[in-house]
C-alpha cells in the first residue's frame, strides 16, 4: 500500500481541512484582520522587496496568520521570479 499512497498522494480527511480553516479564520478574527487589510498587506509586502529583489507579484504573495504556542506567527509564502525565465 505505501508504493500506491507514495503514487497518488495521501487525501487530507475533509475534517481536517474545515479545522484548519476554522483556526485561520479564528485567528484572523483576533487580530481584526479583514480581507482587506491582508491584500494591502500583500501590496506593501510586494512593494518593499521589489526595492531588493526582482519583480514581486502580490497576486502570488500567500499571507497567513498561524496558531502556535506560546505566540502566532505571520508567515507569508512570497514567489521569486529567477533571472532569465
Amino acid at each position: 500500500m505505501g508504493f500506491f499512497e507514495n503514487l497518488f498522494g495521501r487525501r487530507e480527511r475533509s475534517s481536517t481541512v474545515a479545522k484548519e480553516r476554522l483556526a485561520r479564520v479564528l485567528v484572523d478574527d483576533r487580530y481584526k484582520l479583514t480581507p482587506e487589510m491582508k491584500e494591502q498587506m500583500k501590496i506593501d509586502i510586494a512593494e518593499v522587496l521589489s526595492r531588493y529583489l526582482p519583480s514581486v507579484d502580490p497576486e502570488q504573495i500567500e499571507v497567513a496568520i498561524l496558531r502556535g504556542e506560546p505566540n502566532d506567527t505571520l508567515k507569508a509564502d512570497i514567489p521569486l521570479r529567477r533571472s532569465g525565465e
